[in-house]
């Protein structure tokens, strides 16, 4: 939670600021409300909302959650329905509205603002309708696709965050699983009228705009993160995307599918449509702030957007992020992203997709389904790690570093079936 306050308050004041520079009659009366802004976090496990006070950051209400379900139809998938996140989305803001009991509109809810998941991949028909459920970010079946695209592509200069062009790539992010529902899914791909993402599709659903992320696009895309955020001119349609990469890949329509515009996080996206404002019950036109990625906004939460400052991310993964002034790049790094998490600055990251997930799943096959993890802690306390010859490996999902296999994480998931 303390990192959840902080991120809403440094990516949406400074919106809700100039929002609410009203003339002095309208200020007048809007003064006698309480500022609040509403920050939305679409998690693996469920999606949160909470609402703070604009002006010092404090927990208004109480946090609200709604648990979502994901599917894996085979070792190493894993997969989310689209209409569940928004449907999930609604009953928290819903409730976490409800939760302010400040008597009749004594508060206003200047601004809203989503992070997700990233590599949620999502394919969208023409009527903006998901074709499938998304690829979730923990799902590694484009592991040959990787390899096919280090094959293909080596030396492009879009796989240089790619450990300096070496690779891997790991088998989460977005551009080898487009590949993946090219090869495996042709009507799908051939019916994608907008390829994206899980914070793609929440900001459409609210606004009815289709804009990519800026820091996804640098971090998982294969973008330029400063390249990206320039309009399309008739000389370069496509600024900062890899487009020599999607060509030699076989799939050059790519550059199509993704969404055209692209904005960093803090800048606005749109304003709640009609539908949206009902399903949240929230004003019609309220404006909506882009987020980013979970574990990223993590980062400007936690006040690390210094060069040489780095943070620990960890929840269902866990993730080292380290910020840098340059996009220099190494053997054995991932990055450092352009313009990510934020333009002018770059980072490089490294951890494990192992941490809280492996907790879940071990509670869940013992049966301790209704136990809370702050009890599981106590007794885990009570003994010596390693005791009873217990591991918990850390490939049990998927890596983040240089070693990525998509083959140890589908034994893995294969020895969960059989215990």
């Amino acid at each position: 939670m303390p990192i959840l306050t902080a991120l809403w308050i440094i990516l949406v004041v400074p919106m809700v600021n100039a929002i609410t520079d009203k003339p002095s009659s309208a200020a007048s009366s809007f003064s006698r409300k309480q500022k609040i802004v509403l920050g939305v976090d679409g998690g693996t496990e469920s999606i949160r909302a909470c609402c703070f006070d604009a002006k010092t950051g404090r927990v208004v209400g109480k946090p609200c959650a709604s648990e979502y379900t994901t599917y894996r139809p085979n070792p190493g998938w894993a997969e989310q329905d689209p209409n569940d996140w928004y449907d999930c989305m609604g009953k928290s803001v819903r409730d976490a509205i409800d939760s302010l009991n400040q008597g009749d509109n004594d508060y206003e809810i200047c601004c809203l603002c989503v992070d997700t998941t990233c590599c949620s991949v999502v394919a969208l028909d023409k009527n903006n309708e998901p074709l499938r459920r998304c690829l979730l970010w923990m799902d590694a079946r484009s592991a040959s696709q990787t390899k096919q695209i280090m094959e293909k592509c080596k030396g492009d200069p879009a796989l240089l965050v790619n450990c300096g062009g070496e690779g891997p790539i790991s088998a989460e992010w977005m551009t080898p699983k487009a590949l993946w529902i090219n090869q495996n899914e042709p009507d799908v791909w051939r019916d994608a009228k907008t390829i994206c993402e899980y914070q793609d599709f929440i900001n459409f659903k609210l606004t009815g705009e289709i804009c990519a992320s800026s820091c996804n696009a640098a971090t998982r895309w294969h973008w330029d993160g400063e390249e990206c955020l320039k309009p399309p001119t008739h000389e370069d349609k496509h600024p900062g995307r890899p487009i020599s990469l999607y060509t030699k890949m076989g799939i050059p329509e790519l550059a199509d599918k993704l969404p055209k515009r692209c904005i960093p996080m803090g800048k606005m996206v749109g304003q709640l449509t009609s539908d949206a404002a009902k399903h949240l019950n929230l004003p019609e036109g309220t404006p909506v702030a882009q987020g980013g990625p979970d574990a990223f906004v993590g980062m400007i939460g936690l006040g690390c957007t210094s060069p040489g400052q780095l943070c620990l991310i960890t929840g269902s993964s866990h993730l080292h992020c380290v910020v840098s002034s340059t996009s220099l790049t190494a053997p054995g790094i991932w990055g450092a992203y352009k313009g990510s998490p934020l333009p002018g600055i770059c980072f490089a990251e490294g951890g494990q997709s192992s941490t809280g997930s492996i907790i879940r799943w071990l509670r869940d096959i013992l049966g301790q389904q209704g136990v809370s993890y702050k009890d599981l802690d106590r007794e885990a306390a009570s003994i010596p790690p390693g005791c009873d010859g217990l591991i918990g490996l850390e490939t049990f999902q998927v890596r983040f570093c240089s070693i990525f296999s998509g083959c140890i994480k589908s034994v893995n998931c294969s020895h969960r079936t059989s215990l």
